[in-house]
């Protein structure tokens, strides 16, 4: 009886230990960012603009010079980390770096973990923290996926942060905007959560939609691949649905139509992208063949 006890104590801790991670994290945010109020600062009050059509304002979209994401062949950022194991209940201090090639983790006392942006199931991502999904099986038999957490000395810019979700290319979630990026419309909203709620905007990009805001770990950053859909019961409420997260706003002013067909048109088409069959000389066999196995 006292190991079936034990047993089944050792299996609630595997199972909670991930999950608890992940929720401090998108609580705590940036709680030890020293910066994070510099960047964010006080909710600013953007007026809507909904005159502007989103595709006549395509032209203006390009980030100003210095805040493009940087390309594919020069990504190269790394910062002072600590790294901790979801299953493992000690930490290791080291350099953590991603680059054109993946992301790398090396310790001090030489050990080196290294995945590239395939082997990366999700991950969540703030200015001072980094918890990663793997697709690797957690040691000792415990269930769920392997886990890292990483606590960053350095602030992850937000061009970076951005270029990692491209690069991964699976839904991710995003708490690291650019309160600068140019914005088609601007909404203030209220994120309603269960103990309580943030003020801040909500921004229509060209690329997706962030929610800005100065509360700690509160804001997010969705491209069009992130979201499932939206949903307006009025043009004072938003649902945003992502793979990831769901978010609930009050809009402080009204959202027009147009704006939200664009948006959910985007949504669509990312997603009929992404759903899209591969090309039959891949999956299928040549015509006239018979039989066969593909490795």
């Amino acid at each position: 009886m006292k190991f079936l006890l034990a047993a089944w104590l050792i299996w609630l801790i595997a199972v909670i230990s991930p999950c608890s991670a992940q929720a401090h994290l998108a609580a705590a945010g940036a709680h030890d960012d020293p910066s994070a109020m510099d960047r964010a600062g006080t909710a600013p009050t953007i007026a809507v603009i909904p005159s502007v059509h989103p595709r006549s304002a395509q032209g203006a979209q390009q980030p100003a010079e210095g805040q493009d994401p940087p390309a594919a062949d020069s990504l190269h950022w790394e910062s002072s980390a600590r790294m901790h194991r979801a299953d493992l209940f000690a930490g290791d201090h080291g350099t953590f770096l991603i680059d054109r090639n993946g992301l790398e983790f090396r310790a001090r006392n030489g050990h080196t973990l290294r995945w590239t942006f395939g082997e990366v199931h999700t991950f969540l991502i703030a200015p001072h923290h980094l918890v990663l999904e793997t697709y690797l099986n957690r040691s000792l038999h415990w269930p769920g996926e392997r886990t890292y957490r990483l606590r960053l000395a350095q602030a992850v810019p937000p061009a970076v942060a951005a270029r990692l979700a491209e690069a991964v290319a699976r839904p991710s979630r995003n708490a690291d905007p650019n309160p600068k990026a140019p914005a088609i419309a601007a909404i203030p909203a209220r994120h309603r959560a269960l103990s309580s709620g943030t003020n801040g905007v909500l921004r229509f990009l060209q690329g997706g939609i962030d929610y800005v805001t100065a509360a700690r770990g509160d804001s997010r950053s969705w491209r069009w691949a992130d979201l499932q859909t939206l949903s307006e019961p009025d043009p004072y409420h938003l649902f945003v649905f992502g793979y990831r997260d769901t978010f609930t706003f009050d809009l402080k002013a009204p959202l027009s139509g147009k704006l939200l067909d664009w948006a959910t048109d985007e949504i669509f088409a990312h997603n009929q992208t992404m759903n899209a069959p591969a090309s039959a000389s891949v999956n299928e066999p040549a015509s006239g063949a018979t039989g066969g196995h593909h490795e």
